[in-house]
């Protein structure tokens, strides 16, 4: 075998790992849910110290007064712990953000016309129709908070799925 034919493992082992958090992801979406919140909360905390960084570097070679980066940074730790420490409301709080999204998102998309779209009125048209299910469907998050939550994860599991085709499709060409 030539050195391209060869398997690329590290690739494969990665893609078969993603694949496998694919698979856990939804087996437990709910508590999925609840780790990705975790993360949220942390990274505003990594968030927070590296504009604190950023504020201190800034200030030392400038001069320059830096408290809003400062206060940005404060903030963000602030908001990071009260994720942390507050798991299910935090999360209850991502899935509504999430619903609210879908909303606003489509109501722009709505008003927000493509130059493709200028051209070909049908896809205009389809365009509306699809941002009109899109509100309708964010809607529907907001009432039934859990539909969210799966849907969530669901997402996130899909997104993991394509990762790990991809890394096997690398390993294996």
């Amino acid at each position: 075998m030539s050195q391209s034919n060869q398997i690329k493992w590290p690739s494969l082992i990665v893609g078969i790992i993603f694949l496998m958090i694919a698979v856990f992801i939804i087996s437990f979406p709910q508590e999925n849910l609840f780790v990705i919140t975790w993360l949220i909360g942390l990274l505003f905390i990594v968030n927070g110290f590296m504009e604190l960084v950023v504020s201190y570097n800034i200030r030392k070679h400038t001069n320059q007064n830096t408290i809003f980066i400062m206060l940005t940074g404060v903030i963000n730790i602030i908001i990071g712990f009260v994720i942390m420490l507050n798991i299910v409301t935090s999360t209850t709080f991502i899935i509504y953000l999430f619903a609210i999204w879908f909303i606003i998102h489509a109501i722009f998309a709505i008003f927000t016309v493509t130059q493709l779209e200028r051209s070909n009125h049908l896809l205009h048209i389809i365009s509306i129709l699809i941002n009109i299910i899109e509100i309708i469907f964010g809607i529907l998050l907001l009432f039934n908070p859990l539909i969210a939550a799966v849907l969530v994860s669901f997402v996130l599991a899909f997104v993991f799925v394509i990762i790990g085709i991809a890394q096997i499709i690398t390993a294996l060409s």
